[in-house]
């Protein structure tokens, strides 16, 4: 009778050791996803929003932008404590989706475009159900991102076309991450996995430079002064009419936080170490 005792307990003990060196250790995630705007805003630096004249009235309409919207690239390098606590550092690419706008008036019309690429890094604690076979977890972290905006206009009067294209970069953006999902275990080492996450993020870029400025397919960007080609965002400036700056300098113009505020769902699979 001690003999089945002591191989029951040798049972117990190996499946719950067993457990646990499958619910803890490293794990590496590939995602893709798609996020949809949220905290959306009008830029009134861009002139962004629909204008349209007919005779002596004019109408004028709101275009709310999200800068965080489109397609997400990732991968993620985390670990489990065990079978409920982890953490995790995500790394994703986003290809933001066009956001546009038109100014129609007599005889042509303007249409504007932004759009955004940016690298984020997502540091997240991990909590999850620890069940077998599904296993729903949620995540909660911060979001620092480095990325670019495009900012591109085509005004075409009476026929006669200038394209413009303007650049956007520098600084930091900071803000908070969360999701909900679940794994779904295929293996020991594998698992399919599909999560909602939403991110809540602002970004306010340090300089812009015109790329692209030509007329009628005619390059005029050669012409442009320094100070009509690039500008720099900053948090206070001051301008004296009587000593203007210099032509060779960049112009100024007060910061503007972008919104990047995103909700999506992201598929993916998982490989544990």
């Amino acid at each position: 009778m001690r003999n089945y005792f002591k191989l029951y307990m040798m049972v117990i003990v190996g499946s719950l050791s067993a457990n646990t060196l499958f619910a803890q250790g490293g794990y590496v995630n590939f995602n893709v996803g798609y996020g949809l705007k949220m905290g959306s805003q009008n830029l009134e630096y861009f002139g962004f929003y629909n204008y349209s004249t007919t005779g002596n009235a004019s109408t004028s309409e709101q275009v709310l932008v999200s800068l965080g919207k489109g397609l997400n690239l990732g991968g993620t390098l985390g670990y489990m404590f065990n079978k409920n606590i982890g953490a995790e550092l995500g790394v994703s690419y986003l290809i933001g989706g066009k956001s546009k706008a038109k100014d129609t008036y007599p005889g042509g019309n303007a249409e504007y475009t932004l759009s955004s690429k940016m690298l984020r890094l997502f540091p997240s604690l991990v909590i999850a159900t620890g069940f077998e076979k599904i296993n729903p977890y949620a995540k909660f972290g911060i979001v620092i991102g480095s990325g670019s905006i495009l900012y591109e206009i085509v005004d075409n009067d009476g026929g006669d076309v200038t394209k413009m294209k303007m650049k956007l970069n520098g600084g930091i953006a900071f803000g908070l991450s969360s999701g909900i999902g679940a794994l779904f275990n295929l293996s020991e080492k594998m698992a399919f996995y599909s999560e909602l996450n939403m991110v809540n993020l602002s970004y306010a870029p340090k300089k812009g430079e015109v790329t692209e400025l030509t007329f009628n397919g005619v390059n005029f960007l050669g012409d442009l002064t320094t100070r009509e080609r690039e500008v720099e965002f900053v948090d206070r400036y001051t301008y004296n009419p009587s000593n203007p700056p210099a032509d060779s300098q960049p112009s100024q113009e007060l910061k503007q936080k972008l919104p990047y505020g995103s909700i999506g769902l992201s598929l993916g699979l998982r490989i544990n170490f």
